[in-house]
């Protein structure tokens, strides 16, 4: 009778710390008290978001201004196949550059206080920072220096589409009071 209330005891206590003991699995004849082999499922790799996948240069490939009823216009600041260059950073931070090919000299002008100014046509700059949302499916362009003082301090809203190394920006506006829609596709530069 001893040796069963030690044998239960055992076999008890065998269980007892076998529960507080996760991995670790009771004795039975077979052989001594081993581990248990746990198979930890591996974590999900996440695919890189488009704010991640923007990271990077971009070389502007096309450049397209579109009427609402299809007609496509000829922008006669940048002209047809505009040179351009767009940057992400990992920070936060962008800038874009587009210029006309076959620019001619910058031209003179007067300005109001009678001094002569350098009137820089054919050429679009500005940088800041960047937001995107990738819900809405578009990126914010914080200006916080540009050409142009009056875009100072604007949210740029752009739709997008990210395609391998395709990036595509539109958005609509009003030019001579009609309603146009602005595509740009830009390349990821290697």
């Amino acid at each position: 009778m001893k040796n069963l209330s030690v044998a239960v005891i055992l076999v008890v206590g065998t269980f007892v710390l076998a529960a507080a003991s996760p991995g670790v699995r009771p004795s039975d004849s077979r052989g001594p008290v081993s581990p248990l082999v746990q198979v930890q499922p591996r974590p999900a790799q996440p695919t890189p978001g488009a704010g991640q996948r923007l990271v990077g240069a971009w070389q502007l490939e096309s450049r397209t201004v579109r009427r609402s009823d299809g007609t496509l216009l000829a922008d006669p600041v940048l002209g047809e196949r505009p040179l351009g260059r767009l940057f992400y950073d990992a920070s936060g931070v962008m800038m874009l550059q587009m210029m006309r090919l076959g620019r001619a000299a910058a031209i003179a002008a007067n300005s109001p206080d009678g001094t002569s100014a350098r009137v820089v046509l054919g050429y679009d700059a500005y940088f800041g920072r960047y937001a995107v949302d990738e819900r809405a499916g578009t990126i914010t362009h914080r200006v916080e220096g540009s050409l142009f003082p009056e875009d100072l301090g604007k949210d740029f809203v752009r739709g997008f589409t990210l395609e391998d190394d395709a990036l595509t920006l539109r958005f609509t506006s009003t030019a001579d009071g009609a309603e146009v829609t602005r595509t740009l596709v830009f390349r990821r530069l290697r």
